[in-house]
Order: C-alpha cells, then sequence, then structure tokens
C-alpha cells in the first residue's frame, strides 16, 4: 500500500520550535479507486467550509493563524499521478509554517489486500462501502516535520428518509464529505491522538433528477424485508405480509386447441394477428401469490408467443415476447381484478437523471457535483405496465435495469418502489393510503417474470 508523502521524509526531522505565526496549505492532493467522489473538494463551497474549520483549529491548538487564500486542491484520476511528485515550499519565510494534505479513497477488498491489513477492527472495514486515508504532514519555519500522521476511515451506510436511485461508486453526500474530512484533518494534526481507524456511519446518496426528488418532500419511506420471496413491512399503522410463488407456464394454444379456459377472445385475436400459429408456441407466463393476513390468493398470467426459430440463450429473452394489447391479467381465485398491456424500452424524454450531480434523496439543497462535465440521463422504461385495475387506470413504470419502478392510479403517482428483484423500500407520494390497491400493484410490478 502507498505510503503518503514519502518524499517529504527526505527532510530532517526537527523538534518543536517555538509556534509561529502562519501557516500555509501547500497542497491537497486526491484520489478515489471509486472515481467521483474527491470532486466534492473543487467546490468552492466544500473549500470555504474545510478552511474555516481548519482555520479555527489551528489556532487553538497550534497557536498558528491559517494564511486565507484558495486552498491548493488537485484531484487526481489515477493512482500514477501521485507518484514522484516534487515536494516544494512556497516560501522560505522561517515564520510560515507548511500543510501538506492528501486524501485517498480505497475500494475495501484492496485496502486490506494492502499493507495496511494488520489495522485493528478489520471486520469494520470488511462491512464498509469503502475506506479513506486522510494523511497530513505539518513542518515548521526551519521545514523540519513535527507532525506525520494517517487517519483511516471506514464508510458503512445508515438508513435515511430518503428515496432515489443510488450510485454504485459514490458513498458520501457532500454534507457528509465535508464532516468526513474535517474530523479527520483534527484527528490527523492532533499529536496526542492515538485513533488510527474510525468507522463513519453514513446517510445513503442518491442521484439528482428532476421528477423523483420533488415527489419526496414531507414523505415517510417504508422498508420491506425480504426472505425467500416474502415480504414483510408496515403499513397504514398494520403489519403487512406478500408472498410470491413458483414460476410456472401455461400453455394456451397448442397446435390450434385452445386449452386454456382463461384466455380471452382479445387474446385469441392477437395471436392470429401474429400470423404464427402453425409455428409459434403461445403459453401463460404464470405466477401464484398471496396476502397472507388477508387470505387472498392471486394469480399472474402474461400472455407469450415462443418463437421456435428465436436466436435466444437464456430464459429471460425467450419469455418476454409479450403479446400486444391488454391480455395480461391479475386473477383474484376466478375473479379478474385487472388487465394490462406490457411495452418494453418506451422512453421518456420528460425525467432525466443527473448522474454529475448527488443529493441526499429528501431536498434539492443538498445536491452537489461530482463531475466537472454535466452529464444527463434520460429514462427509458425497461417495461411500462398500462391497464385498468377494479375501474381505476393504472401504469407501472420500471427503469433504471428495473431497480426503480412508478406507480399510478388514475395519472396520478401515488408510489415510487426501490428494488430489482423484490421490493426493498417504497414511499407513498401525497398521502395515499389504500393499502389493498399498493399490495396488488406491488405484486404486478415484481412479478418474476418482468425482472
Amino acid at each position: 500500500m502507498k505510503k503518503l508523502f514519502y518524499l517529504i521524509l527526505l527532510l530532517c526531522i526537527g523538534i518543536h520550535s517555538h509556534a509561529q505565526n502562519k501557516v500555509v496549505v501547500e497542497s491537497i492532493r486526491s484520489y478515489s479507486m471509486f472515481g467521483p467522489t474527491m470532486h466534492y473538494m473543487e467546490d468552492p463551497n466544500v473549500q470555504q467550509t474545510i478552511q474555516t474549520r481548519l482555520t479555527a483549529f489551528l489556532h487553538n491548538n497550534y497557536n498558528l493563524d491559517l494564511v486565507n487564500e484558495t486552498l491548493p486542491v488537485i484531484v487526481y484520476t489515477s493512482p500514477e499521478s501521485l507518484i514522484n511528485k516534487k515536494v516544494t515550499f512556497k516560501t522560505n519565510d522561517t515564520s510560515t509554517w507548511h500543510l501538506f494534505i492528501e486524501l485517498y479513497e480505497y475500494d475495501p477488498k484492496w485496502f486490506l489486500a494492502g499493507s495496511m491489513s494488520q489495522l485493528e477492527d478489520s471486520i469494520i472495514i470488511n462491512k464498509s462501502k469503502s475506506v479513506f486515508q486522510i494523511s497530513i504532514l505539518l513542518a515548521n519555519g526551519q521545514q523540519q516535520i513535527i507532525n506525520d500522521q494517517n487517519i483511516f476511515a471506514a464508510i458503512t451506510t445508515t438508513e435515511s428518509s430518503g428515496g432515489g436511485i443510488s450510485p454504485k461508486n459514490i458513498f458520501l453526500t457532500k454534507k457528509s464529505f465535508i464532516s468526513l474530512v474535517n474530523v479527520g484533518l483534527e484527528m490527523a494534526l492532533d499529536s496526542s491522538n492515538q485513533t488510527e481507524l474510525i468507522e463513519i456511519k453514513a446517510p445513503p446518496v442518491y442521484y439528482a433528477d428532476n421528477f423523483i426528488l420533488k415527489q419526496l418532500k414531507n414523505s415517510t419511506k417504508t422498508e420491506i424485508k425480504e426472505n425467500k420471496g416474502v415480504w414483510q413491512f408496515n403499513l397504514n399503522g398494520n403489519p403487512e405480509v406478500l408472498r410470491m410463488g413458483e414460476e410456472l407456464y401455461d400453455e394456451i394454444w397448442v397446435k390450434r386447441k385452445l386449452i386454456d379456459s382463461s384466455a380471452t377472445p382479445l387474446l385469441l385475436s392477437k395471436m392470429k394477428e401474429t400470423g404464427n400459429t402453425a409455428s409459434s408456441d403461445f403459453i401463460y407466463l404464470r405466477q401464484e401469490c398471496r396476502d397472507v393476513f388477508q387470505d387472498k390468493n392471486y394469480t399472474i398470467k402474461l400472455a407469450t408467443e415462443i418463437d421456435p426459430f428465436s436466436q435466444s440463450t437464456s430464459k429471460k429473452e425467450i419469455f418476454t415476447n409479450f403479446l400486444p394489447g391488454a391480455v395480461n391479467m391479475m386473477l383474484l381465485g376466478k375473479d379478474t381484478v385487472a388487465v394490462f398491456e406490457i411495452f418494453k424500452k418506451v422512453g421518456d424524454p420528460n425525467k432525466q437523471i443527473y448522474l454529475d450531480k448527488t443529493t441526499n434523496g429528501i431536498d434539492s439543497s443538498s445536491m452537489a457535483s461530482i463531475s466537472d462535465k454535466p452529464y444527463t440521463f434520460q429514462v427509458i422504461y425497461d417495461y411500462q405496465m398500462t391497464g385498468k385495475i377494479k375501474g381505476s387506470y393504472f401504469t407501472i413504470n420500471s427503469f433504471w435495469n428495473n431497480e426503480m419502478k412508478e406507480l399510478y392510479l388514475n395519472k396520478q403517482l401515488i408510489c415510487i418502489v426501490k428494488g430489482k428483484t423484490d421490493p426493498e423500500n417504497f414511499i407513498l407520494i401525497n398521502g395515499y393510503n389504500n393499502t389493498e390497491m399498493i399490495k396488488e400493484l406491488l405484486l404486478i410490478a415484481y412479478n418474476k417474470f418482468l425482472q
């Protein structure tokens, strides 16, 4: 593992001299194995906050006044850039001290594989999302080293009321990043500090967007516990348990003979419209579901054409050639609860995700840049389901590789759900509280044939 400030070690190690009047930050060098996080350091507000805290600490603990100038921040894009950088001092004035700072973000698996794996509390590192190294070197006016120390911070994630799309490579909001840097610098500059590794429990980070964030204000997140296809959560003060059953297949049409009694005239016409009734197989993808506490058994049936000449090699590809029209259904016993159609790869030009900005998933004031270039992603739905459920119109939009879902009822957004194969949490919009409707739409949205 890289030893920071190794070039500085060529300097003579001196003893503590009399306190001086000024200290200058010679450099702040940073690099992240994950990429974006260190770009927070380029934000003038972040720099000002760190500078203010650093000024107070140096004055109170070293009787030094920090020179008031722009912090010399450099964000490197490769670790090689940190190597063999010549150390220079801005001034030879013996009344001015010198502070060098480096920030390094490790992938925990690389961190544990390196020479720092002997640190205590490796369990904390194992469960962490990332590990930060904050290093300082403080030299006096004679360029003698007074303090040279590293602090390591393991970042883990706590629950929060926020929601949205989570990055895979950013684990701190701007506010959490500032707190980490301030605490780390103060610990590293404290010559009496004996702590080498700390754990930082930070709230989750979300990408900024123009359609989810504005819906989340004053909303409450509901967490879902999943175990082997069983979902447990509390809704409107009551415990709820939903169960997703086995994925099954029912033949609809074989050799021109109808064998499924639930097939509708619309479905029959859609099968004939393909012109493939002699070659293709038409099947229902069937999944049994259960509302445990209400003792209700549901069946979801999706109508699909299987082309024997298809070049698809995976089940996911073979069984997703959905027939057009509202030929798919949810049954409660023998009663039809919902009918709907399925569209794939539908774009929405009005919905954008900003991959160059992060938020806390609660309010727009937390928005921060993690890139020097704009990077906007236009939403394309992996699946869009539209139809009628108990006399009301509904739409389910599934996007971001099926990790996010929106539930609409009569064109009004009622719920935002996070979770790819099973729901992890959801937020009800504008106080919507029809428990039965939410549960039925969740079952439709997360049937296993749409993953």
